[in-house]
């Protein structure tokens, strides 16, 4: 298993792609959903900053969102999250929960200030996560996993924001 030092600038580095991604994205397609039934770039972008809002939320235990019945946490844990990062990556097709959910296309924020929020929410994760771990603490009380590592979690974080990033539909040049 990871560091969670490791883990957390693992995580910066892909909300930091991730951000570049979505500005490489034109003006003409931000707005507009890559097929019927998607998400636009930018709803996109604004779930993955929603979910790290939650994130931060879970990890300084003021989730107000939905929760599984604890009796039932480690079987999702074990049938969710261990192949998630055994593999490095989530299943395509599956729909994220309503909590998690952007806004409907109406109300579609710019680029920046989209960037700016993840950035913002990102930021606020890995510092909640490091300020639990100078309190002592190894491990979240997830609402749906129950009991996961914190360099786990954050790692979670990341390849969740890998996983939407070609969904913004640009190609990132390899950096070296």
């Amino acid at each position: 298993m990871p560091d969670l030092q490791s883990t957390i600038l693992d995580d910066r580095q892909a909300v930091d792609a991730f951000i570049d991604s979505a500005r490489a994205v034109p003006g003409s397609a931000w707005a507009r959903p890559r097929a019927p039934g998607k998400w636009s770039p930018a709803q996109v972008t604004e779930h993955v900053a929603i979910v790290y809002e939650g994130a931060k939320a879970i990890v300084d235990g003021t989730f107000t969102g939905p929760s599984a019945p604890r009796i039932v946490r480690p079987l999702i844990r074990l049938i969710a999250v261990k192949p998630i990062l055994r593999t490095g990556r989530f299943k395509t097709g599956l729909k994220a929960p309503r909590v998690f959910q952007p806004a409907a296309t109406s109300t579609i924020a710019t680029v920046d200030d989209l960037a700016a929020r993840l950035r913002a929410s990102a930021g606020a994760f890995e510092a909640a996560v490091e300020s639990a771990a100078r309190q002592g603490r190894s491990f979240v009380d997830h609402p749906m996993f129950g009991r996961v590592d914190l360099a786990d979690y954050t790692r979670l974080q990341a390849i969740h924001t890998r996983h939407h990033a070609p969904q913004l539909g640009v190609e990132r040049r390899a950096t070296a």
